[in-house]
């Protein structure tokens, strides 16, 4: 009988060790699974395309890689009608980057220091094919004129760098003023900016002497 009893009890240690042990690797699988779910939640999210709050989320198909190249400014020309600012949506395609002016009707309406009657603007494709439109300013040192360099946004006058699918400053003086992505929509083959947006436009960095 005590014989019996010792095989029992052991045959029902083993059949619980044997069920803690299934019960452990079920919970280890669970547990990696919703490691893996929730790492691949983040991946997905941080590895869509940037979309701006601020600015214009026109995708288009085309997504360029400015890697080993130098990608210079490219001036066109701007058509102003009936309260609104027109480029060919193709030109910005084809070009990369381009710059453009818009005309005030007061040539003496200061937008920032000396620059006054016409307001600077650029636009441009990031890799991601989203197309930006903003300010072409870089406001702590009044450069007007950038080109894409390895993928970077930089300003001609003082060589600061922005990351060009979102202006995140990499390197540089002026790194907390990108330039300023506007609001705009696209009507066909044109990328229209409504003109209250570029006059009612106020820079970040302000001080009495550079509005002076």
């Amino acid at each position: 009988m005590i014989g019996m009893r010792e095989d029992k009890k052991q045959k029902f240690m083993q059949e619980y060790i044997e069920a803690s042990r299934k019960k452990r690797k079920k919970i280890i699988i669970v547990s990696v699974m919703a490691v893996i779910l929730a790492v691949g939640g983040i991946w997905y999210s941080n590895s869509g395309p940037y979309k701006s709050d601020d600015g214009g989320n026109y995708f288009v198909e085309e997504t360029p890689s400015y890697k080993g190249k130098k990608v210079e400014m490219s001036l066109i020309e701007a058509e102003q009608k009936d309260g609104k600012i027109m480029i060919p949506l193709s030109e910005v395609v084809d070009k990369k980057i381009v710059r453009f002016e818009y005309k005030d009707s007061d040539p003496e309406h200061v937008f920032y220091g000396q620059i006054k009657g016409k307001m600077p603007i650029m636009a441009f494709l990031t890799t991601a094919g989203r197309v930006v439109v903003a300010s072409s300013i870089c406001e702590p040192c009044y450069g007007t004129e950038f080109y894409f360099q390895d993928d970077s946004l930089v300003c001609v006058a003082c060589g600061t760098r922005w990351r060009n699918t979102d202006l995140f400053g990499e390197a540089g003086g002026c790194v907390k003023y990108p330039p300023e992505e506007l609001k705009y929509t696209v009507e066909g083959d044109k990328i229209v900016l409504p003109e209250s947006v570029i006059k009612d436009w106020q820079p970040r960095f302000f001080t009495e002497d550079v509005m002076g």
